[in-house]
Order: C-alpha cells, then structure tokens, then sequence
C-alpha cells in the first residue's frame, strides 16, 4: 500500500514542471509495461528518479497521473488537428479523392500502439469505477470536439456528407481507427488494414451531397 509522505520542498515553476514531466513519461512506460492496475507510485518515482515527496507536489494518485498523461495526449492532439484543419494549401482545394481524405485522417490519428494500450487497459476499469468512466467520456468528447471540424471541412472536399449527426460520424471513425490499432500485431500491415477502415466508414456511414 502507498502510503502519503511529506511533499518535497516548493520547487521553481520550471523546475517543477520538468519534474512533473518526467514523471508522467516514467508512469507511460510503465503503464505500457504492466497495465494501469499493477504500477505503483514507488515504481513510478523509481522510474523517474524522484523521491515520493516530489510525486506528491505534483500528483495525489497513480489515476491523477494517468489522466494528466490523457490531457497531455489530447492536447497534442488538438495542437495536431489545429494544424491540419489551418493547412492554407489543403483548404484551397475545390475538391478533393477520397484517398486524400483517408490520408488527411490518418494524419490526424496517428498509430500509437503504446497509447492505445494504455488507454485499453485503464477503460477496463470505468466498468466498475463510475468517476474513472466520467473522466474517460470527457476525454474521448474533447477529441471529437477537435476532430469534428476537420472531417466536416474534408467531407465537404469529397462532396459527401454523413448519414446521420456529424458527432456520430466522428465518434464512428475514432471508434473505429482505434479498434484497427487494437488489431495491428494480428496484421502484416496496420497501415494497410487502417486505411481500409477508414475509408469504409467513409463509404459506409457518408453520402454524396
């Protein structure tokens, strides 16, 4: 059992957000490593090379680093979406092949085994444990919000639109790219198998304007 120490002496603003930093890349190996249910904070500090007093001035819980390990993934997502959707020469486009469509998305979701594991193995929590299935909804909502706007602009370069909501739309290709991830060590080519699906949701779950 963990048990709380005394927090490490208030650090510099830089120096602490360095520390926090580490620790959260040492808890993604390690979440990558064991699963989310058997990493412990001692582990965790031993990874980064920090005292439990510096763990404790910047997370409470193992679950506290998991989720600020969530934020700084969907923040660079968001950061990555920004990108895509501002691209000057991709938006000038009158029309577009469902190809670059594809392409486009898979730019924005990129394959990051690791991630999804990670991601896989703290979700088999939420069944049993209603704030972890809370936390991971809104999540898994703020990178729809991000990658809406993008597939809206790049369906309107195909001409099509989707068959129902555009968030159900969203969340189908999130779901589903997310899924082919799962199933890549099955595969002699992810890419390949990503693309597939990708653009079979396209086909499937869009119409032509």
């Amino acid at each position: 059992m963990n048990h709380p120490t005394t927090p490490a002496p208030a650090r510099p603003p830089r120096q602490r957000k360095a520390t926090r930093a580490q620790l959260i890349a040492a808890a993604a190996d390690l979440f990558a490593e064991h699963g989310t249910t058997n990493v412990s904070i001692g582990a965790i500090c031993e990874r980064a090379g920090f005292t439990r007093g510096a763990f404790y001035s910047n997370f409470k819980t193992v679950d506290d680093v998991f989720f600020a390990l969530y934020e700084q993934r969907n923040a660079e997502a968001q950061q990555r979406l920004e990108a895509l959707t501002a691209d000057a020469p991709f938006s000038e486009q009158a029309r577009c092949s469902l190809e670059s469509v594809v392409a486009t998305i898979l730019r924005a979701l990129p394959m990051d085994p690791q991630w999804v594991a990670i991601r896989t193995s703290f979700a088999g929590q939420a069944q049993h444990r209603p704030k972890v299935a809370a936390a991971l909804r809104e999540h898994a909502e703020q990178l729809r919000r991000h990658l809406q706007p993008l597939l809206l602009h790049v369906l309107e370069l195909t001409g099509r639109r989707p068959l129902d909501s555009v968030e159900d739309f969203t969340r189908a290709v999130i779901t589903a790219h997310v899924g082919a991830i799962t199933q890549s060590p099955l595969h002699d080519d992810p890419e390949a198998v990503r693309e597939a699906v990708v653009r079979g949701i396209i086909l499937g779950l869009t119409t032509e304007q």
